[in-house]
């Protein structure tokens, strides 16, 4: 919200920037840039002309690719009737949670305040959970393994985040291209995006200012994509346990370095470095396989009944 204030502050202090609120039904590329076909908040269909369209809105389907799971996660924002939280320690991956027959799980906690805090279970797994399940999973991580006590829920956050190693293309038409998660900003190990698409922004900016064709760069470098390919593949093949995988980089690797990682920006040699503190038999296997692996559409399979949904033991906190 803050960041969105800043941006929403700026750009209406600057003269030469409109800001029409709509629904983007079509964009099409025509000679000489693209219309943007629109339905405004009134119901009116409208057309936009435009010289270049960078285009967010996510993809329809996933390309084909050797390995997709996705990060799917429901939250509380909370604010409890006693001090809860440290305002200065956010808990990024907690393993105290039930795991999964496939893939991992982990709750994830933002504190706001000593009381306000924003509180999700996440999930990397090749399919969704029925919505009850993702309300019971987040009630335990608060009551079980919290122990938050008395609380109000202020509001509720679901998402899911494709997790890939299909290529994305990022130009769709001579004046259209893709930006942000729907143009590969999205880290595909992680499911970080906003630094990728902070590097995307700068680049078209300066595109723009200097008179280039603004295509967003490749958010992520070619290695960095190639060693979430291969953790991608050790976690779907089981070959990893994922909870003894990120335990290890978070308590081995030095915080600075490893949170630079999860955004894509660390160097050659501190990649090696972290992939030393993985475990180097099935990650080693996972890379040789992987150009023999043939990429497929992804068609996800039904969510997860509530019936089916995992209860194993806690594991342990990252």
């Amino acid at each position: 919200d803050d960041f969105e204030r800043l941006v929403s502050r700026d750009l209406a202090r600057s003269p030469n920037v409109r800001r029409l609120e709509a629904t983007v039904e079509a964009v099409e590329d025509v000679p000489g840039g693209a219309l943007v076909h629109l339905r405004d908040t009134g119901g009116r269909a409208r057309v936009l002309s435009a010289r270049w369209v960078l285009d967010s809105r996510p993809l329809g389907s996933l390309p084909a690719a050797r390995t997709t799971l996705l990060q799917h996660f429901h939250g509380w924002f909370v604010r409890t009737a006693r001090p809860a939280f440290d305002p200065a320690v956010v808990e990024l991956m907690d393993f105290r949670t039930p795991q999964p027959a496939h893939g991992l799980s982990f709750g994830y906690v933002l504190p706001t305040g000593p009381c306000e805090a924003l509180v999700e279970y996440t999930e990397f797994s090749r399919r969704t959970l029925a919505p009850d399940r993702y309300e019971a999973a987040v009630r335990h991580y608060a009551d079980e393994v919290l122990r938050l006590g008395e609380r109000r829920i202020l509001a509720t956050e679901t998402g899911v985040i494709p997790m890939t190693d299909a290529p994305i293309a990022r130009q769709t038409g001579a004046s259209v291209f893709r930006i942000g998660a729907a143009g590969g900003a999205t880290r595909p190990a992680t499911g970080y995006t906003f630094a990728g698409l902070q590097r995307q922004t700068r680049a078209v900016a300066d595109a723009l200012r200097h008179g280039r064709r603004p295509l967003p760069p490749a958010a992520h470098p070619a290695r960095s994509r190639v060693m979430d390919a291969v953790l991608l593949r050790a976690l779907d093949s089981g070959r990893a346990d994922g909870p003894d995988l990120f335990a290890r980089l978070f308590t081995r690797v030095p915080m600075a370095r490893l949170l630079r990682f999860l955004d894509g920006d660390t160097r050659l040699y501190e990649d090696l470095s972290i992939g030393l503190r993985t475990p180097v038999k099935p990650m080693l296997r996972s890379a040789l396989e992987l150009p023999r692996l043939p990429r497929r559409p992804f068609d996800p399979p039904p969510p997860t009944p509530p019936s089916a949904a995992p209860h194993l033991p806690p594991t342990e906190t990252a």
